[in-house]
């Protein structure tokens, strides 16, 4: 849902932003004392394809990969009691408008009317894993890249049952600490620890809103200053500190939620940013502060 959810700011950061091959998905040596479940997904023009849609609750890895010159976002959800596809087709319609008052009311709407689960969006020759903790329920899973609004024709239905083998849940492994990133209600991003190039890190929203954190490659010396610069401008021309190279992004999380991003990048200085419209604003957060430059290796 990130694209869907990002606007015309996010579009400056991607322009000359060049798609390319060699990176793969880091291994993520995340759960411990059961073997994780691993769903494929790959996308392509016509949407996205599941290995299986029948799960056990419990930590489930989502390798995701795409051949759509044009990426994939693959994001999964529940819906509330009583809410439908349609439904929430009329939010993301009502977030992606250019009013900010329309804006904010979808951002609170979709809050209302379903649990986002992140997963993420993905370019050619850049795959990621996305691992999430999955209760016993129905969940779907649409393609937010692809301009359409979720619907009975383009939505993937997966139902994951009650386990009997205990606990499943994701954990580190003993002695095994990964890097970790929280989504605050302030609209900041907090980094725990120093995010590998190649390897894992845990995304965590705390907040009382949506976020997501899409990790994007700048220029070495790029200052947080220079950033929130060019997004106050309104600016659709290409940023003076963008670099070609791949990113990855995990999708929108609903407060409270998790996963651990898998990923594979070259080292270098890239910058966290969250373009949710904020939900009495209507202006992406990013333009309100929630970046940050750091340098992965």
């Amino acid at each position: 849902m990130r694209k869907v959810l990002t606007g015309v700011t996010v579009a400056a950061f991607a322009v000359g932003v060049a798609v390319t091959g060699g990176a793969g998905v880091a291994s993520a040596s995340v759960p411990h004392d059961h073997d994780i479940q691993t769903v494929r997904v790959s996308g392509d023009a016509q949407g996205t394809h599941f290995s299986t849609t029948t799960l056990h609750e419990g930590a489930i890895r989502f390798d995701i990969s795409t051949t759509n010159p044009n990426g994939t976002g693959v994001t999964l959800f529940s819906l509330h009691r009583g809410v439908s596809l349609s439904m929430l087709g009329a939010d993301l319609a009502e977030e992606f408008s250019g009013s900010p008052d329309t804006a904010a009311k979808g951002t609170r709407d979709i809050q209302r009317d379903v649990t986002l689960y992140g997963l993420a969006d993905v370019n050619p020759g850049t795959p990621v894993s996305a691992t999430v903790s999955l209760e016993d329920g129905t969940y779907y899973s649409f393609d937010s890249n692809s301009g359409q609004l979720p619907s009975t024709a383009n939505v993937t239905r997966l139902t994951v049952r009650e386990s009997r083998g205990g606990d499943s849940r994701w954990r580190p492994r003993p002695g095994h600490r990964i890097a970790s990133v929280a989504l605050t209600s302030s609209d900041r991003f907090v980094v725990h620890g120093h995010l590998p190039a190649h390897g894992s890190v845990l995304v965590k929203n705390v907040s009382d809103t949506l976020h997501f954190m899409l990790l994007q490659p700048v220029q070495p010396g790029t200052t947080d200053a220079q950033v929130q610069a060019f997004l106050a401008s309104g600016s659709s021309d290409q940023p003076p500190f963008a670099v070609d190279g791949p990113s990855v992004s995990t999708d929108v999380l609903s407060p409270g939620k998790k996963l651990v991003l898998s990923y594979s990048l070259p080292k270098g200085t890239y910058v966290l940013l969250c373009f949710v419209a904020d939900d009495t604003t209507g202006m992406p957060h990013a333009v309100m502060g929630m970046h940050k430059v750091i340098t992965i290796g």
